[in-house]
Parts: structure tokens; C-alpha cells; sequence
């Protein structure tokens, strides 16, 4: 890595985006996540608490680089018809976040929950999420064109959920502590 890039992250325990880099480096590096987030560190300007601060941050000049999405660009794309931003294309892989919902338990709007689950993976729902989630939606479909200029990742990486639920608290807490 570049000894004077500067990077924004988000903390692993209120964000996704967070959580996914955890998951990358235990996926690429395995029992070399320590060695990884060591050289990570320095470069790390600060961990924000969600997505929204760090990228802010980043659009303001703060660092070179952000954790976000592959589907980034495509905003700037469509909204601002601004070209400039790229995603990263990591020949190991990159691992797949998946957006979702669900009904909680305490739910007092359970009927009402069951019908917006419903329409959430409706074409009419669907047509949605790529210019206002800006992500890939759930089905098979066209998307803007913009979508495909993107770079796409030639491999995904996922962990499986018992992996992930027996390691997780141990893994943060790695990625923490080389943070300090």
C-alpha cells in the first residue's frame, strides 16, 4: 500500500460497511487479520460511526480513499454526471454486503410489516433501490447504464453465518485494538 494514502473506515459494530471490512480481511488474510490491521493503521485517518460520516469526509478532501460500495460511482454518475469516482477492484475478492429486512418480534404492525416485505421484492420495489439505495437490487433486471460502467468484482466472498456469529466479537476487537 501507498505510505501516504489516507482512509476512512466505519466502526464494525454500528456499520455494515464496517463489519464487511472485518470480514474481507479475515476472508482474504485469515490468521494474517493482525499483521494487516498493522499496516492498516497508520493510514486509517479516523473511524466514523456510519457510512454517511466517513463518505461525507471523503467528499470533503479528508482521505484518499473511502470504505463504501462498489455501487458508489454510479451515484455521482446519474445524479451529479460526475465521473471522477471509481471503486476499488481487489484481485482476492470482495466481499458481498447484503442489504435487508425483517419483522422483529415486538412488532406491533406485523400484517402491515408482512405486506412492505412483500412489495420489497416487487419489480415496482425493485426498479427503486438501484438510483435510490444505490445498489444492486435483489431480481434480475435492467439497470441504468450508468451500472455498467462500474467495475465489477470478479470473485465475492462470503463467510458462513456460524463463522461469523463465533468469531465476530473476537475479530472487532482485533481490528480495534490495531487502531488504537
Amino acid at each position: 500500500l501507498n505510505s501516504n494514502l489516507k482512509i476512512l473506515i466505519q466502526v464494525p459494530r454500528s456499520s455494515t460497511t464496517g463489519l464487511g471490512l472485518i470480514l474481507w480481511i479475515k476472508a482474504v488474510f485469515a490468521n494474517e487479520a493482525n499483521n494487516i490491521w498493522a499496516q492498516l493503521a497508520p493510514k486509517i485517518v479516523t473511524i466514523t460511526k456510519g457510512w454517511s460520516e466517513s463518505y461525507n469526509l471523503f467528499l470533503k478532501g479528508e482521505a484518499d480513499m473511502v470504505l463504501s460500495y462498489t455501487t458508489s460511482p454510479a451515484y455521482h454518475m446519474i445524479v451529479e454526471q460526475d465521473e471522477r469516482f471509481a471503486s476499488a477492484n481487489f484481485s482476492e475478492g470482495h466481499y458481498t454486503q447484503i442489504e435487508v429486512a425483517a419483522i422483529v418480534k415486538s412488532s406491533k404492525q406485523k400484517p402491515l410489516a408482512r405486506k412492505f416485505l412483500s412489495w420489497l421484492i416487487t419489480k415496482e420495489a425493485q426498479d427503486i433501490i438501484p438510483t435510490t439505495n444505490w445498489m444492486y437490487p435483489v431480481n434480475e433486471m435492467a439497470l441504468p447504464l450508468e451500472f455498467e460502467k462500474l467495475k465489477k468484482p470478479q470473485k465475492t466472498l462470503v463467510l458462513s453465518d456460524e463463522i461469523i456469529f463465533e468469531n465476530k466479537q473476537i475479530w472487532v476487537q482485533e481490528m480495534l485494538d490495531a487502531n488504537k
